[in-house]
C-alpha cells in the first residue's frame, strides 16, 4: 500500500522499495541495500542517486564505506513542494509560448466552429487560463457567487494577478451585485484602474445571467459551469459566433448601465 502511494507521486517501483527498506531497517551500505531490495549493485547505485536527488535519503561515511539512510518522511512533503514549484514554472513558460504554438496553425479561417470540452475543476482552470492569451480586451459575465461556493477565491485572486500584472489584459465584466461580491471586489480590485471595468447587476432580477460564467475574447467564447460535482468548461472557437456574442454583450452592457444610472 505504501509502495503504491509513493509510485503515485512519481517514484519508480525500485525507488519505492529501496526507500521503504531504508525506513524499516535504518542506515545500510550499498551491498546490504542491494540484497534487501533484490537488485544488482549497479541498479542499486542508480536508485540511491535518484533518491538523493529527490532529497529523501542521505548518506554518511564510516571509513571508506558509505551508509545510506532514509530521511524523515516529512521530506516527502518537501519533495512534492519542489515538484509543484517546478510545474508552476513550466506552466508559466508554456502560457507565454502558447501564442507561438498557435501561430503554427496558419492563417486559414475556420468556417466550422471548433468546440473543446474540459472536465472537472482542472478543466475549468484550463479554460480560464486560455483567456489569458487573448490578443484583444475581453468581456465576461462573471459568476463570482459560484466561484465562492466552490471554495476557489484564492484561484480568482491568483488569476487576477496574472491578468493584470503579468498580462496587462483589459477586462469588461458584468457580475451580480451581492454583498459578498462587493466585499471581494473592494478587497482585491482597484476601482479606479483602467484595466478592469465592472458593472454590478441586480442579482435577483438577472440571476439566470450568472448560472454559468461566460468569457468572450478574440475568436472564442468560453462557458464554465461550477455546480459542485458537475464542474466543466467549454471553449467554442468561431469568429462569427464570437462576434455575435460580443455584440450581444455590448448591447446588454449599455442597457444595464443606463438602468443602473
Amino acid at each position: 500500500m505504501l509502495s503504491e502511494k509513493l509510485k503515485q507521486i512519481g517514484f519508480t517501483e525500485n525507488e519505492s522499495n529501496v526507500y521503504l527498506e531504508l525506513l524499516r531497517v535504518g542506515p545500510q551500505a550499498v551491498s546490504v541495500v542491494a540484497k534487501m531490495s533484490g537488485l544488482n549493485r549497479t541498479t542499486t547505485y542508480s536508485v540511491l542517486k535518484s533518491l538523493m536527488r529527490k532529497g529523501i535519503i542521505s548518506f554518511h561515511c564510516n571509513g571508506s564505506v558509505k551508509y545510506y539512510a532514509a530521511s524523515d518522511p516529512n521530506s516527502l512533503v518537501a519533495y512534492l513542494d519542489s515538484k509543484c514549484k517546478t510545474y508552476e514554472y513550466y506552466k508559466g513558460q508554456v502560457l507565454n509560448f502558447i501564442p507561438k504554438f498557435r501561430a503554427l496553425k496558419g492563417d486559414s479561417v475556420l468556417r466550422k466552429p471548433v468546440v473543446s470540452y474540459f472536465d472537472g475543476l482542472e478543466g475549468v482552470k484550463h479554460v480560464m487560463y486560455d483567456a489569458l492569451d487573448a490578443v484583444c480586451d475581453f468581456r465576461a459575465c462573471l459568476a463570482f457567487p459560484k466561484w465562492f461556493e466552490s471554495g476557489l477565491k484564492d484561484f480568482l485572486i491568483e488569476y487576477k494577478e496574472i491578468r493584470i500584472t503579468g498580462k496587462k489584459l483589459k477586462l469588461r465584466a458584468m457580475t451580480p451585485d451581492t454583498q459578498e461580491v462587493r466585499a471581494f471586489f473592494d478587497e482585491n480590485y482597484d476601482a479606479s484602474s483602467p484595466i478592469t471595468d465592472f458593472l454590478f447587476v441586480d442579482a435577483g432580477m438577472y440571476e439566470s445571467m450568472f448560472e454559468v460564467e461566460v468569457n468572450i475574447y478574440d475568436n472564442k467564447v468560453s462557458m464554465i459551469n461550477l455546480d459542485k460535482g458537475f464542474e466543466y468548461g467549454v471553449i467554442i472557437e468561431s469568429k462569427e459566433f464570437a462576434e455575435m456574442q460580443k455584440m450581444m454583450f455590448d448591447m446588454a452592457w449599455i442597457g444595464l448601465k443606463k438602468k443602473n444610472d
